[in-house]
Formats: C-alpha cells, structure tokens, sequence
C-alpha cells in the first residue's frame, strides 16, 4: 500500500519533550487551553446547537450546506462553488508549522467535497498582543501550504485575541457532478482512510514540561518524543488534494477526519447515509497508543481528537481495486478500515491497530 515509509531509524532524544531547544521565544501552545481540532464543540452539543437555532433545514437554493463538511452552490451546470470556514488554537509551537497545519487543515473541508479548483483562502487570525511577532511567519506558513496546493491567500481577518488561532475561510470549485457529502454511503461498501491516527497523543506528549511527568511521558511509549511530534506535524502538514483528486471518481461518500475523531467522523456518515459503520482497522503513528492510554484520549477506539487528518472515503467493493490503484498512482497514504453495514450507528469492536512509521 502506498504511504510506508522506510524502517524507522529512532534515536534516543535529549532534550526535554515541550521545550524548544533553549529558545527564549514564547510558546504558542502555552496560551490555549485546549489545542488543534480538541478545541472543537462536541459532537453532540453541536447537533443541539444547531438544532435550537433552527439550522437543520436544507436550502433550496444549495446543494448542500449544514451538517457536510462545506456548503456548495450550483452556479452553472459545470460549475459549483464550495466554501467553508475552519480555524482553531495553536497545535504546534512553531508559528511557521502552525501555519501550515492551519492551512491543510482549512483546505481539506473543501477537498473532503471533491472541490480541488480555484482554491483561495481568506486567512482568520486571531493573537494576544505578545505574540504579534509570530503573525509574519504564521500567514508565510499558511501562503506556502495553500500554494502548494495550487491555492493562495486572497485576504482576511485579524483581531487581538487571549487564545490564539488561525484557520480561514475556504472557496474551491468543482463540476456539480464531482462533488461528494456524506451522505451517500451504502451498505457493502468499504471505508478507506488516507493518514494515520495519533496527532493528539503525540502532540500532547510533546507540550508536557513537568519534570516529573516528563519521565512517565518519556517511558510510556518506546519512541523518542521528538520524533513522533515530528511525524505527526509531517502529516499534518501532508494536504489532502491529491486523496481527492483519486478519490472522487469512485467514491460514494467522504468526509474528513478531524476533532470529532474517526468514530465521531464514522457516526456523522453513518447518520447522514442512513447506514451502520463497524470499524476494524485503526493505522496509527506508531508510539502513539500507549501515549493515549497514558492520557485518557481513546486512540484505540477511535475517538481521539485529529488535527488535519486523512479522508474518510466509502467506495463499492467492485471499485476498490481501481480506487487502490488512483492511491497508489497518486502516492497518497492509505488503509482500508472498516466497511458500512445496514442498520445505524457506528461498532469498534476489538479493531487491529497498526502501528505507523513515516
């Protein structure tokens, strides 16, 4: 499959995990109290929100809006526009990397839809004054991510925040025929999964600073710290246009998976398609399980918080080999993780979890 890596080369990491190498600068992350996608409402109290603002009802004039991943208008018969808005607190300290994980993770509301055209960002900012100094490197982070995905920054919006964030409001195109929601899943099918799980556990292992619980940190997982914060900030830096462009002429349904996890992201398909998920596969950054156990997150049973993480992509069985086959052209990552079934609601029961290295 595509996306293994070479063997893993660890070496013992020397210096302590949260720490930026001695540097005086100030830590992003220090300034939030929850980080990534984890800043998220929760799934449910959303569904209520949403619910007691009267905001479930679908809009004739769309083709579809809340409740998928983006909203898309139709504006000719070649040509729907797809937006969405998506920002969130610091996940990394870097604010370059922030950036660049902020973009990836904006974007892939769009591409989760199959729109990969005309991409342009309109950057929202938000910094306590003693990080202003980090706004330059941050947007140059964000402009370097969306051109690489053939997209750029057209504008934005900035205020003075206590938490910091950065995201911004996302415009792509695509034929109306091309686009996907998730709701069109259909029992039989298979779900494919285009990253690796475990950015929460190993970026929460990487902001710890006590020294006391550096150590159990340190002995809970079997990889230097460093390392898998590395790994995790190389996938989500990893854009997923090009899952999308492989994608989209075989699936049934996708979305994206980030805070409400893969099983949250399962019960939003499940739900929408009117279908039952069992998930039995769970790829994840090796070292990260025991990191999870170590902090409550629930990685093994698919419910930790991802941040610009992998599609969530349901395909026919009849069009698994070629969907396989546009990955492994394409070089995207990818597993197959679970299949849809009839009934409703989402099974992880006992799945193989399968460590990982980049």
């Amino acid at each position: 499959m595509a996306g293994d890596g070479p063997a893993d080369t660890d070496a013992p990491s020397g210096e302590d995990p949260g720490t930026d190498g001695g540097s005086d600068e100030p830590r992003l992350t220090e300034y939030a109290e929850l980080h990534g996608c984890s800043c998220k409402v929760g799934q449910s109290d959303l569904d209520a929100l949403l619910a007691d603002a009267s905001l479930t009802d679908t809009r004739d004039e769309l083709l579809f809006g809340v409740g998928e991943d983006a909203a898309a208008r139709r504006l000719t018969d070649d040509l729907a526009l797809v937006s969405t808005v998506d920002f969130f607190t610091p996940i990394v300290d870097d604010p370059y990397d922030f950036g660049r994980v902020a973009a990836c993770n904006a974007a892939s509301d769009a591409f989760a839809t199959g729109a990969t055209e005309n991409l342009d960002c309109l950057v929202v900012l938000g910094l306590p004054r003693e990080l202003t100094d980090s706004a330059a490197p941050l947007l140059a982070g964000m402009a370097d991510a969306l051109d690489a995905m053939d997209g750029g920054v057209a504008g934005g919006h900035t205020i003075m925040s206590p938490w910091p964030f950065a995201g911004g409001a996302v415009t792509a195109t695509a034929h109306p025929d091309a686009l996907l929601t998730a709701a069109g899943a259909g029992p039989g099918d298979r779900l494919y999964l285009t990253k690796p799980l475990g950015t929460q556990s190993a970026m929460g292992a990487t902001r710890v600073s006590d020294g006391e619980f550096v150590e159990t940190v340190r002995e809970a997982t079997d990889r230097p710290l460093d390392r898998l914060g590395d790994e995790a900030v190389a996938w989500m830096t990893t854009p997923n246009r090009d899952a999308a462009l492989a994608c989209r002429a075989f699936a049934t349904a996708a979305t994206d998976v980030t805070g409400f996890g893969l099983a949250g992201q399962c019960r939003v398909l499940a739900e929408r398609s009117g279908v039952g998920v069992e998930l039995t596969h769970l790829p994840v950054i090796a070292g990260t399980p025991a990191l999870s156990r170590l902090f409550g997150y629930g990685l093994a049973a698919g419910e930790s918080a991802e941040t610009s993480g992998g599609l969530l992509v349901a395909v026919p069985p009849d069009s698994m080999a070629d969907l396989e086959a546009a990955f492994d052209d394409a070089e995207v990552f990818y597993r197959e993780v679970g299949r849809v079934t009839d009934g409703s609601g989402v099974t992880v029961d006992d799945p193989t979890v399968e460590p990982v290295r980049r």
